[in-house]
């Protein structure tokens, strides 16, 4: 019924070291992010998007590995490829703490919208700056979305065919077609792993 596609190829330049590689108490921090994805009945499959000096250190053997592109935009492409089922969801390699709960309720949005994404409310304040310029906006008209997000797979493939798609991000191609996207409440515990800092009290 869906495909899950780990997107797991950046570079890890703020981060000072291949990120996915790090151990997260016994275990690597893609491994964690893997798992985090079992025993969830409806996901068939499993596709990662990374490169040979990962795929050697992948403890379960029925994950599909497939390298990575250029741009996270060709990697998710590349992983779409080789997806065969109804619905996809497209997670970054680098958020290992995605709950099953969230996981869950994207899987049950899908059944009535075409793209779900799990967002965050903005609760700092937000500043536009440009030219030395600063102005202050209104943080209530602004989001924040997390992965994983889930698709149609016939629609997100049929985004991905267009010309421009590396100009966009997954959901925005969706929005561009004019689709049905539902946000609903994401987690403030699935960070996208950045910086060092950002594993504290987790190694």
């Amino acid at each position: 019924m869906i495909s899950l596609i780990i997107v797991a190829n950046g570079s890890s330049e703020r981060f000072g070291q291949n990120k996915i590689l790090v151990k997260i108490g016994n275990e690597l921090l893609i491994n964690k992010t893997i798992s985090s994805f079992y025993n969830i009945k409806e996901i068939e499959e499993i596709i990662l998007v990374s490169n040979k000096d990962v795929f050697n250190l992948i403890k379960d053997k029925k994950v599909i590995l497939v390298e990575g592109g250029e741009t996270r935009a060709d990697s998710v492409k590349k992983g779409l490829e080789l997806s065969r089922e109804n619905y996809v969801l497209i997670h970054d390699g680098a958020r290992p703490f995605v709950s099953k709960e969230l996981i869950q309720s994207i899987i049950e949005n899908l059944k009535k919208y075409d793209c779900v994404v799990p967002t965050l409310k903005v609760t700092n304040c937000l500043k536009f700056i440009k030219n030395n310029k600063i102005k202050t906006v209104n943080r209530d008209f602004y989001i924040q979305t997390q992965t994983p997000q889930g698709f149609k797979t016939e629609i997100i493939k049929k985004a991905y065919g267009k010309k421009n798609y590396k100009n966009f991000d997954d959901c925005q191609l969706i929005e561009k077609q004019n689709n049905k996207v539902k946000f609903i409440d994401g987690e403030e515990s699935n960070i996208k792993i950045t910086f060092k800092k950002d594993l504290e009290g987790s190694l």
